[in-house]
């Protein structure tokens, strides 16, 4: 059987560890403890952990490239690996999602992401699965390019991390849904369980 690749997306280096743009990293955090794989080795660009859910055989993954050029790492991965786009999941932050809520799509457009961006130029793919995570937009500057950089990247205080740690459990949960049963039921479980935050 094909293994499972799940992709968070994020910027290295602890001053972005608990930043919007990295809510990707930090779902494959929380997967690490959940499904006890740590993210032990290294490829040339990113650092993974393999192991299994159940039965079924999965890597994750965070590359060590910037946020910009997270394409270079995917692209190892559909280079030296027997994957196809259809056991690829992709977790990462999504401006035009409210604060908080999760959805999950296949496919589609990069939506201004330069992470998906990247993937999409590096590797020619854009047929894989994404579980987002909205971040919002600044407020009264849903459009100024500084403001929103300043959004993504600025640290989050721990009370705003505590709260957003129930659309990190929620997104982990789509996520595992995602390798158990694949992307047609998973998409339908995870939008409809979060078509309301809670």
């Amino acid at each position: 059987m094909i293994p499972k690749l799940i992709v968070g997306l994020g910027n290295p280096g602890p001053q972005y560890k608990y930043t919007r743009h990295n809510f990707g990293f930090l779902v494959v955090d929380l997967l690490t403890e959940e499904w006890s794989i740590p993210l032990d080795k290294e490829a040339e660009f990113s650092v993974y952990g393999h192991g299994y859910v159940k039965d079924v055989e999965v890597y994750l993954i965070k590359p060590l490239t910037y946020m910009n050029c997270s394409g270079v790492a995917l692209k190892e991965w559909f280079e030296r690996y027997p994957v196809t786009e259809n056991n690829v999941l992709v977790v990462h932050d999504d401006l035009d999602l409210p604060e908080g809520h999760v959805r999950m799509k296949k496919g589609g457009g990069h939506g201004g992401h330069r992470g998906l961006m990247s993937i999409f130029e590096e590797t020619g793919k854009s047929g894989f699965a994404r579980v987002r995570i909205g971040t919002g937009r600044p407020p009264g500057k849903e459009r100024d390019r500084e403001a929103i950089v300043e959004w993504l990247l600025s640290p989050l205080d721990p009370e705003k991390i505590k709260e957003l740690e129930i659309s990190f459990r929620k997104a982990a949960r789509c996520v595992e849904d995602f390798v158990l049963y694949g992307i047609d039921r998973a998409m339908g479980n995870c939008n409809k369980r979060n078509s309301v935050l809670t």
